[in-house]
């Protein structure tokens, strides 16, 4: 895959059904200096079986799916293949998902495709959100988590060339989006952003909702996303539950550019979600921001590597 500039072999289609957790322990790679993986010094393939996984039923349709796709790629008795940096990245979603925290598909520009290919994936990745804009997430968790593991399934097998796997892949994509397309139907409204939905009451409120959100970001982009508004707007209704909460961001940047551009850009990314934040109603001597660019990665990484997963704002309800 591109952002890991690392390939270990051919590998098969993943069933994208339920899977048992798998247990939780670190891979070590045969025949690599020092067993290195790109998220740290080994292959963590196996940990998103320590999660939990009580989360929506979204998210947890998302854990299963990418849980299994992990085990796929990094080999079982099953799926006796070795791709272990893809195997790594999907056992990353598997536990943010499993956390209950935003779990984004690979945007085109973060693989390595052909223009023709990096434009077929733009629309299917932007019919994959218009579904879930439309309540797919709601109205049918389970197909829309099952057509997002699916697109990431895809997405990797074409840039891989395994032209066996992508089709099988699409077309549980196709059959995934067009239950979710069926089944959602909020309407797209011409309201302003910012207006999030009445709150529950108090003590309710309080006790249902998740302290941790992750508010992710494009490329080279501080613009809020439809997926990085519909999290905050959670974190919103969260706040405004636990008026006594403090609402504290840490705002990161990939390492690809200059550190000095990447520190400006989780700034005004820090912007955007404390403005989205104030326009929510959050008082703004609520919000602390630490903006950090590259130096502190949810995902460690060389320099100069685009990395979707460190594109974000976190915040954290204290």
């Amino acid at each position: 895959m591109k952002v890991k500039g690392l390939i270990f072999g051919a590998c098969t289609v993943v069933a994208l059904g339920l899977a048992t957790p798998a247990s939780a322990l670190v891979f070590n790679v045969p025949g690599t200096s020092n067993n290195a993986g790109p998220f740290g010094s080994v292959f963590d393939t196996r940990s998103a079986g320590d999660e939990k996984n009580a989360g929506t039923a979204f998210n947890q349709g998302l854990y299963a799916g990418y849980s299994e796709l992990s085990d796929a790629r990094g080999g079982t008795f099953l799926h006796p293949i070795h791709d272990y940096p893809d195997s790594e990245l999907f056992n990353y979603k598997a536990r943010t998902a499993g956390r209950n925290a935003s779990t984004a598909p690979d945007e085109p520009m973060d693989r390595d495709l052909s223009d023709a290919d990096a434009t077929m994936f733009q629309e299917a990745i932007e019919r994959l959100r218009d579904g879930f804009d439309r309540g797919g997430r709601i109205e049918a968790p389970g197909p829309a988590a099952r057509a997002q593991v699916s697109y990431d399934c895809w997405i990797e097998a074409v840039e891989d060339g395994r032209s066996g796997d992508s089709e099988r892949c699409k077309q549980a994509f196709e059959v995934a989006m067009g239950e979710v397309e069926a089944r959602s139907n909020y309407r797209l409204t011409e309201l302003a952003y910012g207006t999030p939905e009445p709150a529950a009451p108090m003590a309710t409120a309080a006790a249902a909702q998740p302290s941790n959100y992750m508010v992710y970001f494009g490329f080279d982009s501080s613009d809020l996303t439809a997926e990085g508004r519909a999290v905050l707007d959670a974190a919103i209704v969260a706040a405004q539950a636990n008026p006594g909460a403090q609402v504290r961001m840490t705002a990161h940047a990939d390492s690809a550019g200059q550190a000095a551009y990447n520190q400006a850009l989780s700034e005004q990314r820090a912007t955007s979600v404390i403005s989205g934040l104030i326009i929510g109603g959050v008082d703004r001597g609520r919000i602390t921001s630490e903006p950090v660019g590259e130096t502190r990665p949810m995902v460690p990484t060389g320099d100069g590597v685009r990395e979707p997963l460190n594109r974000v704002v976190e915040i954290d309800l204290l």
